[in-house]
């Protein structure tokens, strides 16, 4: 989140210092430096979106592979069940 919060800083002083707001002694070398930085700070907050992103699916995958796996042991333990009701009543 702070790198969100810091490219969206360095893209504001950018564009303040395009539109004349900036300091005048402002070097196109400085200008095109800050730019830099603006682009790496908002490439560092789209990967780390990437990241939270691909966790995020990683746990959803592997809750709905738990949910699976349980749903199918209560099957197989509701057949079971089932089939030992059965031969009991037919033992009688």
């Amino acid at each position: 989140m702070k790198k969100i919060a810091l490219s969206v800083v360095i893209a504001s002083t950018v564009a303040l210092a395009a539109c004349g707001g900036g300091a005048a002694n402002n070097t196109a070398a400085a200008d095109a430096n800050a730019m830099t930085n603006a682009t790496d700070a908002m490439n560092a907050a789209a990967a780390d979106a990437q990241n939270a992103a691909a966790a995020i699916t990683n746990e959803v995958s592997a809750a709905a592979n738990q949910a699976t796996a349980a749903a199918t042991d209560a099957a197989n333990s509701a057949t079971a069940a089932a089939g030992n009701a059965a031969n009991a009543a037919a033992a009688h």
